[in-house]
This record gives C-alpha cells, sequence and structure tokens, in this order.
C-alpha cells in the first residue's frame, strides 16, 4: 500500500509514537544509516519558499545514503508556463521513488497523492496543514519536557494562517495533552480545526479570557480557546460562545508556540499581541516554560531570548532531520509502524454544495480540480481538499 502523508490525520496515534521512538534511535548517531535508503531517489517539488523544510529533508534523504532531485525556484519551474500541478507530479514521479511536496495552495498535497503511483509527502500545503513541521514539533516537546500526556502548551501568534498550529493542535490533544490558543485579532484557528477537536473523545474547548496578566499582554482582556480534558475545563455559561474567565496565575505553561505573521496569505501586519522577550517569560506562567517556533522568526520573539537555556526553537528545527529521516524511511517501505484505530472515519461525499476558499487547489483557473465535498457525523459539510467549510450551491 502507498503510505502517503498528506495530514497528520493519516498517522495513527502509535505510529507517531513510533517515528518519535525510530528518530531517538537515528538521533543517536547520524552517520550510521547511510545504506539504508541507498538506491532510493527522492524529488523535492517545492513550488513556495522554503529553507529548513527543504534542506532537512534533504539532509535527511542524504544521511540515509538515498539521492535528491530538486526544483527549489517556483519561478523556475514549468508551474510558470501554465503546466498543472497534476502534470508535473506525474512527471516528477515517473523520475523518482517519493516526492515531498511544497504547494500554496491548501489541499495541494491530497491532489498530488492522487496522481502519483509512489509516496507523497506533504511539505506544507498553503494555509491548510504542514504534518511534517508537525512531527517535528511534537518530537521536539518530548525531548525537551519527556513526555506528551499531560503537557500545557500556549499556541501564540497567527492561528488561521499558520499551518503548523492547524497540524500541531490536533495532534496534541491526540497526544493527551492540553493547549490554550491565543491569537492575533482575527487570526484565531479556523472552524475546520475546531470542529475536528471536538470530535475527539473526553475533549473539549472553552473561549475564556486572561484577565489576570495585564502586565504581559498590557491588557486584561485577551480572549482565547482553552483546549483539555472536559472534566478539567472551567465551567461555562448558557452561551457556548461566551468566554468565561481563566486566571493564568496559577497554571504553569510547559512550552509556548510561537508563531509569525503569515503575511504572505493574508494576515495583517499590525500585532495585537506583545512581542516574547525575557519580561513575558518572568511572569509566573512562564518561568518554566520552554520556547518553539517553527521559524522563521521575524519580530515576534526578542533577539534577547535566544541565550535564554529555555529558548528551544534551533533546538527544534535541528530535530527536523532525525524525524524526518523516520518518515523517510516509513513511507519508502524499509519501516514498518506499530498501527492502531484510525483517529476519523472518512468523510461521506454529499451533493449541493461548493467550496468558496480562494487558496483552495479546487478554485485554481487551469488545475482541473474538481469539487469534492464530505461530511462527518456532528460536522458540517467541507471542502475535501482544503478542509473549509462548504457553501450551499445557488
Amino acid at each position: 500500500m502507498k503510505r502517503d502523508l498528506v495530514t497528520i490525520e493519516d498517522l495513527s496515534d502509535a505510529a507517531l509514537v513510533g517515528l518519535m521512538d525510530l528518530a531517538d534511535d537515528l538521533q543517536r548517531d547520524l552517520h550510521a544509516h547511510a545504506r539504508e535508503l541507498s538506491g532510493f531517489l527522492m524529488g523535492s517539488l517545492f513550488l513556495e519558499p522554503s529553507t529548513r523544510t527543504r534542506l532537512s529533508f534533504e539532509a535527511a534523504m542524504a544521511r540515509l545514503g538515498g539521492r535528491v532531485i530538486t526544483s527549489s525556484d517556483p519561478q523556475t519551474s514549468s508551474a510558470v508556463k501554465g503546466e498543472t500541478l497534476a502534470d508535473t507530479v506525474r512527471i516528477v514521479d515517473s523520475y523518482v521513488d517519493l516526492t515531498v511536496l511544497r504547494h500554496p495552495h491548501a489541499g495541494a498535497a491530497r491532489w498530488a497523492a492522487r496522481h502519483a503511483r509512489g509516496p507523497v509527502v506533504n511539505a506544507g500545503d498553503g494555509s491548510h496543514e504542514h504534518p511534517t513541521q508537525t512531527l517535528c514539533d511534537l518530537y521536539a516537546l518530548r525531548r525537551e519536557r519527556g513526555r506528551l500526556k499531560g503537557l500545557f502548551v500556549a499556541l501564540y501568534g497567527d492561528l488561521r494562517y499558520g499551518r503548523t498550529t492547524h497540524s500541531l493542535a490536533r495532534a496534541l490533544v491526540r497526544t493527551g495533552a492540553s493547549f490554550l490558543a491565543v491569537a492575533e485579532d482575527d487570526l484565531e484557528l479556523p472552524g475546520f480545526v475546531v470542529h475536528d477537536l471536538l470530535r475527539h473523545p473526553d475533549y473539549g474547548v472553552r473561549h475564556v479570557v486572561l484577565d489576570d496578566l495585564e502586565e504581559v499582554f498590557h491588557r486584561n482582556d485577551v480572549r482565547a480557546l482553552l483546549v483539555g480534558p472536559t472534566d478539567q475545563l472551567p465551567a461555562g455559561g448558557d452561551d457556548a460562545h461566551a468566554p468565561v474567565s481563566f486566571p493564568l496565575r496559577g497554571h504553569t505553561i510547559d512550552a509556548i508556540y510561537v508563531t509569525r505573521l503569515q503575511q504572505e496569505r493574508g494576515a495583517s501586519t499590525a500585532r495585537g499581541l506583545p512581542i516574547l522577550d525575557h519580561r513575558f517569560l518572568r511572569s509566573d506562567p512562564f518561568q518554566e516554560t520552554v520556547v518553539l517556533h517553527p521559524l522563521p522568526r521575524v519580530t515576534e520573539i526578542a533577539p534577547e531570548v535566544d541565550q535564554d537555556p529555555r529558548a528551544a526553537y534551533f533546538r527544534q528545527a535541528a530535530l527536523g532531520v532525525p524525524i524526518r529521516m523516520a518518515l523517510l524511511m516509513w513511507a519508502s517501505g524499509h519501516y514498518d509502524l506499530p498501527l492502531d484505530e484510525h483517529p476519523a472515519a472518512p468523510p461521506r461525499p454529499v451533493d449541493g454544495f461548493r467550496c468558496v476558499a480562494t487558496r483552495c487547489i479546487a478554485g485554481q483557473d487551469g488545475e482541473g480540480v474538481p469539487q469534492e465535498i464530505g461530511v462527518r457525523e456532528h460536522d458540517v459539510p467541507r471542502c475535501l481538499w482544503c478542509e473549509s467549510e462548504a457553501r450551499t450551491e445557488t
């Protein structure tokens, strides 16, 4: 069976743990595995700018003894001549054993996987998902904190267009962690992610207001989304969307995951949340907090934090090599992962709806991607490419 990784949901809970365990073994000596994928060829197809993801994938394949062919400049690819993604993927797939794709449109990785005979790994598709970054994030959390179950994590910044947070939020609840989503104004977690969180057994969400850390946030009315075991959430009122007070003092934030404003996808340049600096980290809830960031960092973390031992984002980036080595071994069929029940049943196709997301692969002229809408139990109809809520056809 072809081993694609389009979304973090493609990996079972046991597989997530298995990949991290394998990465631990590989990390002990990165030079000791140069024959694992000898003779294998990876296609590195990056139709959107990247540094860490592309180079860590290429380094991972090289460490395993495989080779890479790469297209890393979107302006020199045949896409600028009007070639469809489907045709590009068919050609690259005929040259290689495995394709790693980054693309600016949501749902592109799923469309590519449909046309490739070999495995397709999603290295980021628009503002949809970035599952391999989430593997790196989970692995970094486990290395820094020694566990995932029971952790309390803060997601901080652009949570709407920051695709890494979409994958990470889903994965955190599956590994037994709780999190507090503190978003820039109008950049909250998208609905499709929240719907998925609500489907997780014994987990719930609560709209809260952080009202006791004015010295950190410069205001006492910061709204956030608290996600955790239902029996640990604060009591809510009759209106499920009305925020309840959630004092942070007395809680310990194990890690804070900071994201930049994704201006290239429509985020405003105006910041409503303060940058993370030493003053921020001296406050009671954050004194033991590990600082993570998918990078690149712009202005959301002060450079002074780099010297703080709690700053783990460069260590986090380095772990992208062993975790992607583990992923490549699995995707190429050289390593089997333990399996358990898939966390979500496949959606049921429905008619009478269409996707209206402007950055969805299905809405791009000339790509020929059909409208495909599906629905899961207790959910709204969604586009099966980008997962955004579908609208009734008029």
